[in-house]
């Protein structure tokens, strides 16, 4: 059984992330599906791709106010 590997990079402004996960992620969740996704979270701007079992998240870290941030 393979396992989930996530190694993430961080500073003041960008994230990036390598994770790979096991064939079976699929057909649990989307995030997984071979492609191009991206979103905004309350912190960041996100953009990932998928390639087979390997997944790139890059992440734009945004200005955070009393509504994000809490």
């Amino acid at each position: 059984m393979s396992k989930q590997r996530y190694k993430a990079f961080q500073n003041k402004k960008y994230y990036l992330a390598f994770n790979t996960f096991p064939k079976t992620a699929k057909n649990v969740s989307k995030v997984y599906h071979t492609g191009f996704r991206k979103w905004t979270s309350d912190d960041m701007y996100n953009y990932s791709i998928v390639l087979g079992t390997a997944r790139v998240i890059f992440g734009i870290k945004r200005q955070c106010n009393d509504v994000c941030c809490g």
